[in-house]
């Protein structure tokens, strides 16, 4: 029968190896009502893993909540709010030669049968949820890429998104998007010199002497947009 723990003010548990317990076991401790988990720099494979097997049938299952309920002690406040920060760092010295480093690593995988034409899987999932008043924002978007890498790369292809098809199964659409008749434009592209050229004068005709057509899905009808290697 397990034992239930009421006190959790001085909870220590012993370091590994020190009962008996396996080298490399993670240490739980709490210390003045803040939960510190720890792990033997040797250690493989999980610090902490939280697993859970719902045998429910309807209904969301959560795995893990974390929510952030932000309260100034003011009417008005400028702090910044993080729900769920996931931080992979190379420490100084080091050098890596292979693997690599992820922040955030999402996963879904289907052991089962998915059979249902309104089921929708997705790794990853950002939602932006109403409830206030949005008076005045520089930007509000559901998923934000950022970077600021002042390095040079040596190397390689620097990517601010980079998306891949490793399985054999044939991908529809690279970008679905479903506007609801209410995105306006389709980009909005601003100081990306060499991305962009300059504005041509309109009235001369444009000879592509070698061009591709990339395919684009319209309203359910197949369109084309050229892109041409040169233009005269």
């Amino acid at each position: 029968m397990a034992t239930k723990i009421t006190n959790f003010s001085k909870l220590l548990l012993q370091p590994p190896g020190a009962d008996g317990t396996a080298a490399g076991e993670t240490v739980l401790q709490t210390k003045y009502g803040v939960v510190k988990l720890h792990s033997r720099p040797n250690i493989d494979g999980y610090v902490v893993e939280v697993k859970s097997e719902p045998t429910i049938v309807t209904g969301t299952h959560f795995g893990v909540e974390c929510t952030v309920d932000a309260k100034p002690s003011t009417a008005t406040s400028q702090t910044g709010v993080r729900g769920l920060g996931g931080i992979a760092r190379l420490a100084a010295t080091y050098t890596m030669t292979g693997g690599g480093l992820i922040g955030s690593y999402g996963q879904i995988c289907n052991l089962g049968t998915l059979n249902g034409a309104g089921i929708v899987s997705a790794a990853n999932y950002a939602l932006i949820e109403d409830g206030g008043v949005f008076t005045a924002v520089s930007h509000l978007a559901a998923s934000w890429l950022d970077t600021h890498l002042t390095k040079a790369i040596s190397a390689g292809v620097y990517d601010l998104q980079y998306m891949s098809n490793n399985g054999t199964t044939q991908i529809d659409n690279a970008f679905y998007i479903y506007a609801g008749n209410k995105i306006t434009n389709l980009f909005n592209i601003k100081t990306a010199s060499g991305m962009v050229g300059d504005n041509q004068a309109g009235g001369a005709a444009l000879t592509f002497t070698n061009y591709r057509l990339i395919k684009i899905v319209l309203e359910d009808e197949t369109y084309y947009i050229p892109a041409a290697k040169t233009i005269s």
